[in-house]
């Protein structure tokens, strides 16, 4: 129940702001406000805001109330600066608009824009943002900036930002790089910006202060406000757009910015080179820095983390096997010249010529290596909070030290972690900029537990402030987390000068009141997270929230990251308020997953988050496991009533046009409670049964079939039971079955197709598998196994599978049982075998390609761009479209899931001739939501391969 001044603001509110973007229920709140740090408040009220005109009237009527607010974008951060247990202002998913000027060299985006997202609009010009944050994929570059980002370089965003567009808490916006805004602040704004002119002159009038500042940014520092903005710009404008950077929502929102970007190198090379221990790794990275080394990145990786990666792709065998306490620096070298690479590589290794490595320098110029390396690095966080102990919390530290002292500071930080019990303490980050972070379990559940942590805290902080005059906080910001050392680093006088800009951007301490600035001496151990243990499929997971940008489902319900949170709040709860939660979890956590597992394939410890709520549906339809065993047992005839129901629907379609039949359609699910599914002009027709005479075994084949002077090429064709039932949509324009184009293809290649005998009852268990149904899952995968085995004369002849998510799963079951069987997806098989065979003529219209997400899983979204490309000169791959979530048959039963999905979809691709996937049930919801016919791609190889 919200206060009445809560009240006021959501009854004021809900007139500028649907009420369904404001939402106040535990559920939601916890769910949606809860980020990557070790730190939980709930909102009393979230809105989800859509634009700068929302944010302004929503600043201004908190300002008007007095209520604090935060802001959220992605929710990445680690030291608690984007938590609230007020308002909290979300952006929305339609903060996404970029444009990218002179060629690349900047780039200006909202606030709401992947850094993922702004460097795949650079590649084409061969730029990136020079920000490289272990995050940045699915952090915002709004987010990067209040918190100054940095990562594995020594570019951040301070010395990269060009321009902003910002909002003050009384709703003024400045846009820096308008000189019409610019004079029109300065008229509306003149009392701010005396204020921080007076305080500019106050810091250069005391020399020994502005010389301390001055050398404190020489190595990474966002402890507190950025103070050398008042130092190093003349114009109050431009102190103040500096100041705006890393100050973590405490003086205002932007809403916009505008980058220098850096040039990517055409060639690298990255090796780890692995020292004996820590101390000759700081000693070496100090050379590469103070001697000027060719090296563009050196990250410090420690022996326990170096352990904690060992399941990483990519990872290269020589690390499993180096020596205790061992130490390795990933090394990169960049040049725009091959041979000079290789120079450099020579001179990076005569300079540590004489420290001993635990192994040789093996230096890789092959980009899926050191792109491996890379990601291994930007994983290390989650992965080593994967392995702490269940009911702990895996907490991050930043720290920064002067290059000279480096080697010291990591031995004695060392220390220091065993004096204090942490024997999981790992140690890793930007070495070459003295920058560290420190990961380590700590449990919070008794008085002694969080003493520890206070007490290690207290003396870290002597540590790095008294014996080397470093930085508390180098780039993952001051947060909650060290708001309460602030004072410590920078003394009284700088601290009063940050105090008084609090206070001229925010008088009233609303905005994001005490992070930056507190006067809670305890805050840093207020306020922590519980992690209840929920299943060993995602109690590894440290809510990073790295998955989110890949769900389907994360703008209608919940996020992987979401989902965990919840269940881990629902084990938490007892009595009325476990039941509320568990009816809303039922829908928003179980009902609206897609259970595609695209949050794994970023997730640094490949948590499927899909599992855990298959787990939860096997729970919830126990009771129904025998329907499910009568349906796996008659599986034939069920598909035989499919295709009928398909034909049925498809008469009513061509008898009341698509108007009338949508409208009856649409009344009757109402009236059923939605046990009807869903019906759209793009539903299929029936597919044709596939003729008696195509379905024989490979023994017929062999003993009556005439030989040829040459063996025939053979393949197994294993149409899934979606192909098998579901033919092409009433007035798309090819109208062939896919069995029928696919065969065609294959016989126009010079294959003998053989279909297995039995083909109609079989499936691979996918339908059985989403529901929880793991018996029955089992059963037809086992039963389709033995099929193929004997069809493929025990995996003598290829299997072709025309369907994505089948060949996923019918693989991890043969993986499972060792087969012999070779089983190829569409785009494996024509990439591999058909493209040298099948001349393929060009063209030039426009088409549009979805992968699917099991593709993805599977590796193969670069030969399936490849194929597109082979085809047509004009390939269109949508932005922020990962799953389309139609997801077997949530597209009948959950449409909204589908459409959420692909809401943005139409108007990326509605330019396109017509589009391509892989899987028939994907291809339903891409035609329904982009307005153009979605086939497979077999299609258009066949169109192109006609001569």
């Amino acid at each position: 129940m919200l206060t009445a001044n809560y009240q006021q603001f959501y009854q004021q509110a809900k007139s500028f702001i649907p009420e369904e973007r404001l939402i106040t229920d535990r559920f939601r709140t916890l769910a949606y406000g809860t980020d990557a740090s070790f730190y939980r408040l709930v909102p009393k009220i979230l809105v989800q805001v859509k634009d700068e005109a929302e944010m302004i009237a929503l600043m201004r009527l908190a300002a008007e109330l007095a209520l604090p607010i935060c802001f959220r974008g992605s929710g990445t951060s680690l030291s608690g600066q984007s938590i609230t247990d007020s308002i909290m202002l979300a952006l929305t998913s339609d903060w996404k608009d970029l444009t990218v000027l002179e060629n690349g060299a900047r780039i200006k985006m909202q606030c709401g824009v992947l850094g993922s997202e702004a460097n795949r609009a650079l590649a084409p010009h061969q730029r990136m943002l020079a920000l490289m944050p272990a995050s940045i994929d699915a952090a915002t570059v709004g987010g990067m900036a209040i918190n100054n980002a940095a990562g594995m370089n020594s570019l951040d965003t301070y010395t990269m930002m060009e321009s902003m567009r910002l909002v003050l808490l009384d709703g003024t916006v400045l846009d820096t790089a308008d000189p019409l805004s610019r004079k029109a602040f300065r008229q509306v704004q003149g009392p701010l910006l005396a204020g921080i002119e007076q305080l500019a002159d106050q810091l250069r009038s005391n020399p020994a202060l502005a010389e301390r500042v001055a050398r404190k940014y020489q190595i990474k520092n966002t402890t507190g406000y950025g103070l050398r903005s008042l130092l190093e710009y003349d114009d109050p404008i431009d102190m103040l757009a500096h100041l705006m950077i890393g100050s973590e929502g405490t003086l205002g929102f932007i809403s916009e910015i505008t980058h220098r970007s850096i040039a990517i190198q055409p060639y690298k090379a990255s090796a780890f080179l692995v020292f004996n221990d820590i101390r000759n790794a700081g000693v070496a990275v100090t050379r590469f820095k103070l001697d000027k080394a060719p090296v563009s990145a050196a990250e410090m990786i420690d022996y326990y983390a170096l352990k904690a990666v060992q399941h990483m792709d990519g990872v290269p065998g020589y690390l499993a096997d180096i020596p205790t306490g061992a130490t390795a620096l990933l090394v990169q070298v960049e040049s725009n010249n091959k041979e000079q690479l290789w120079q450099q590589v020579a001179e990076v290794e005569a300079m540590i010529a004489d420290l001993e490595l635990a192994v040789p320098a093996q230096f890789t110029d092959r980009p899926e290596e050191y792109s491996a390396y890379w990601q291994v690095r930007k994983g290390i966080f989650p992965a080593v909070g994967a392995t702490r102990p269940a009911g702990t919390t895996a907490l991050i530290e930043d720290v920064a030290f002067p290059i000279e002292s480096l080697a010291d500071a990591l031995v004695e930080l060392q220390q220091l972690m065993q004096q204090y019990n942490y024997d999981d303490g790992v140690i890793y980050g930007h070495a070459l900029d003295g920058n560290l972070h420190f990961i380590f379990s700590q449990g919070f559940q008794t008085d002694a537990e969080v003493q520890r942590y206070h007490e290690f805290m207290d003396v870290v902080c002597k540590m790095v402030v008294e014996r080397y005059d470093g930085s508390l906080k180098a780039e993952h910001g001051t947060g909650r987390n060290m708001a309460p050392y602030v004072q410590a680093e920078w003394g009284d006088e700088a601290y009063h000068i940050m105090r008084s800009i609090k206070q001229l951007f925010d008088p009233q301490g609303i905005l994001n009141p005490d992070v930056m600035i507190t006067n809670d001496p305890q805050l840093h151990i207020r306020n922590l997270k519980p992690l209840a243990q929920v299943s060993d499929v995602v109690d590894q997971c440290i809510e990073c929230g790295f998955c989110e940008r890949m769900c389907p489902s994360r703008n209608l319900t919940l996020s992987p990251r979401q989902r965990i949170i919840a269940r881990r709040e629902l084990m938490r709860l007892e009595g009325k308020d476990a039941d509320q939660f568990s009816d809303q979890y039922d829908y928003m956590g179980i009902d609206t997953c897609a259970g595609c597992g695209l949050c794994s394939t970023v997730c640094p410890v490949k948590i499927n988050t899909g599992d855990l709520i298959r787990d939860l549906r096997h729970e919830r339809n126990v009771s129904h496991s025998n329907m499910a065993q009568w349906a796996a047992d008659h599986f034939g005839g069920l598909a035989s009533a499919a295709r009928t129901a398909f034909g049925i629907a498809d008469g009513g379609h061509r008898l009341l046009g698509s108007k009338a039949m949508g409208a009856v359609t649409c009344s009757a699910r109402k009236l059923s409670g939605n046990r009807i599914g869903h019906w759209s002009p793009s539903t299929p027709t029936a597919a044709p049964k596939i003729k008696p005479q195509q379905l024989i075994t490979t023994d017929a084949v062999t003993d009556s079939t005439p030989q040829s002077s040459e063996p025939k090429l053979k393949v197994v064709y294993l149409p899934s039971c979606a192909s098998r039932t579901m033919g092409p949509a009433r007035g798309a324009e090819f109208q062939q079955s896919l069995q029928q184009v696919t065969e065609k293809l294959l016989q126009r290649a010079g294959y003998e197709v053989i279909y297995p005998t039995g083909l109609g009852d079989q499936c691979c268990g996918m339908p059985f598998k989403s529901k929880g149904m793991f018996d029955q899952a089992e059963q037809k995968a086992a039963q389709t196994l033995a099929m193929l085995e004997d069809a493929t004369q025990q995996g003598e002849i290829p299997v072709y599978c025309d369907t994505s998510p089948c060949v996923m799963r019918l693989k991890e079951h043969m993986a499972e049982q060792h087969s012999k069987v070779t089983l190829f997806e569409p785009v494996e098989f024509i990439h591999s075998y058909l493209l040298d065979k099948l001349p393929l003529q060009k063209q030039s219209e426009p088409v549009a390609l979805h992968i699917t997400c099991s593709a993805r899983r599977l590796g193969l979204a670069d030969k399936t761009l490849a194929i597109m490309q082979a085809c047509s000169d004009n390939v269109v791959v949508p932005e922020q479209v990962t799953c389309c979530g139609f997801a077997g048959d949530k597209g009948f039963t959950t449409p909204e899931l589908n459409a959420s999905a692909l809401s943005t979809l139409a108007k990326q691709v509605g330019h396109c001739e017509s589009g391509y996937s892989t899987s028939r049930t994907c291809e339903i919801g891409l035609s329904e939501h982009s307005g153009i016919d979605y086939q497979s791609i077999v299609y258009l190889v066949d169109r192109c391969s006609i001569s």
